[in-house]
C-alpha cells in the first residue's frame, strides 16, 4: 500500500537540537577510521513503506521521534530498491539478486505462467547465496526471525513448501489474500536455500518477550510486525495516521521489552529500527539511494539504540541496507556478504559505538 508523505519538512528535525552530529566531513572520516567492536546481541525491527519526512516530526509517532532524538539516528539512510521483498533480501544477504517484485520465495520464470503468486517472475526467488543467518550458524552463533501473525505450524507430514498450497511460514498471505497480516514477502529467510527450511528459527513475535525474560535472546533477532503494525496496511487497516500510530506503539513496546531484560544490560547490545523502503513518493527519481545502489528505495528513518551509548548522535553519512548488514557482520566478526563489502558502502561506525 502506498501512502503520500505528510508534509513535515519544516519540522523534520524537531527534537534533535543539541544532539551530537556526525556529518560527511572530517568528523565522519575520523569516525569511519575506527572499527566496530564486538556485540553480543543485535535486535533489528523492520518496518514498512514510510518515508523519513513522514516519521520525523510527526506527532502520530512520539515514541519513534523520542528514540531518534535520544539514541543514534542515521539521517541519510536509504532502501536499495523497490518493492518490499528485494529490500528484505538485501538487508540480510547483501544483494537483491535481481528480484524486483513481491512474489513467492519459490517462484521461477518457469512458474510465471502457471502459479498466480509467480506472475511476472523473471528471476529465481530462491538463491543459494549465504545470508547473515547462515554466517551466524557457521560461526556457532544463533539467530531467529520473530514474525507477528505467523501462520500456524502445520501438523507433522503436512508441510507444503511450494506451489499455491504452500502453508506454515511458506504461506503467501495469512490469514487470507485480502487480510494479509503475515506476508511471505516480509520473511527473507525463505529466499535462501540455507535458511528456508529452518522453521524452528522462524517464530511468532510473542516469543521475543519470552526469550528476553529467560535470557535466551539469540545473537541476531529479526523482528517483523504484521501489516497492521509495520505501517504498511492490509484489508482491516488502511488509515495512514492509524498505521503510523500502531507502528509507533509496536516499536515502543518491543524496545521496552528488550531493554527491560537482563541480557540487554549485560555485554554489548543494540536495537536497530529501520524501514524497508519509503512510500514510493520519489520512486524512479535520482537521489533516492546511495552507496552504489541508485536509483534506490528512498529515504527512510533508521535508529540505532546502543546499550553502551552515552550521548545522542545524528549521523548524516549516506547509508543503506548494505551498510547496516556490513555493520552487523562486523559486530559479529563475520565477513561482509556481496555488496556489504563494496568500497562504496560505509559501515555505520559512529552509530555502532566504537
Amino acid at each position: 500500500m502506498k501512502f503520500h508523505r505528510i508534509a513535515l519538512g519544516a519540522v523534520a528535525l524537531v527534537g534533535l537540537a543539541g544532539v551530537g552530529v556526525v556529518g560527511t566531513g572530517s568528523a565522519a572520516t575520523a569516525a569511519k577510521a575506527k572499527t566496530i567492536k564486538p556485540y553480543d546481541h543485535i535486535i533489528e525491527i523492520m518496518m514498512e513503506n514510510t518515508s523519513y519526512s513522514t516519521i520525523i516530526g510527526n506527532p502520530a509517532a512520539p515514541a519513534l521521534n523520542h528514540l531518534a532524538s535520544t539514541y543514534g539516528s542515521a539521517t541519510n539512510y536509504y532502501g536499495v530498491t523497490h518493492p518490499s521483498e528485494p529490500n528484505y533480501v538485501a538487508n540480510i544477504g547483501g544483494d537483491y539478486f535481481g528480484i524486483q517484485d513481491d512474489n513467492q520465495f519459490y517462484c521461477t520464470p518457469a512458474l510465471a505462467a502457471t502459479d498466480p503468486t509467480c506472475a511476472g517472475t523473471t528471476v529465481n526467488h530462491t538463491v543459494s547465496a549465504q545470508n547473515i543467518g547462515d554466517q551466524l550458524t557457521a560461526a556457532g552463533k544463533t539467530w531467529k526471525g520473530y514474525f507477528q501473525s505467523l501462520p500456524p505450524t502445520p501438523p507433522a507430514g503436512t508441510l507444503v513448501t511450494s506451489g499455491p498450497t504452500a502453508n506454515g511460514p511458506y504461506t503467501y498471505k495469512w490469514p487470507s489474500s485480502t487480510v494479509a497480516l503475515y506476508a511471505s514477502k516480509h520473511n527473507p529467510f525463505l529466499n535462501f536455500t540455507g535458511t528456508q527450511n529452518a522453521t524452528a528459527n522462524m517464530v511468532e513475535d510473542g516469543q521475543l518477550a519470552v526469550d528476553a525474560a529467560t535470557g535466551n535472546l539469540p545473537t541476531f533477532s529479526y523482528v517483523v510486525p504484521d501489516q497492521c503494525h509495520d505501517m504498511h496496511g492490509t484489508g482491516t487497516c488502511s488509515d495512514a495516521t492509524q498505521l503510523i500510530q500502531a507502528g509507533d506503539n509496536y516499536v515502543k513496546n518491543t524496545v521496552a521489552t528488550v531493554m527491560a531484560s537482563k541480557q540487554w544490560k549485560k555485554g554489548h547490545n543494540a536495537i536497530v529500527v529501520t524501514w524497508d523502503e519509503d512510500d514510493y513518493s520519489d520512486s524512479g527519481l535520482p537521489g533516492t539511494g546511495c552507496c552504489g545502489s541508485t536509483v534506490g528505495g528512498g529515504h527512510v528513518v533508521t535508529i540505532v539504540i546502543d546499550n553502551k551509548g552515552k550521548a545522542p548522535i545524528t549521523d548524516a553519512t549516506p547509508y543503506n541496507h548494505y551498510s547496516l548488514l556490513a555493520s552487523m557482520e562486523a559486530a559479529f566478526g563475520l565477513t561482509p556478504l556481496a555488496h556489504a563489502g563494496d568500497a562504496a558502502v560505509p559501515q555505520m561506525v559512529p552509530l555502532f559505538r566504537p
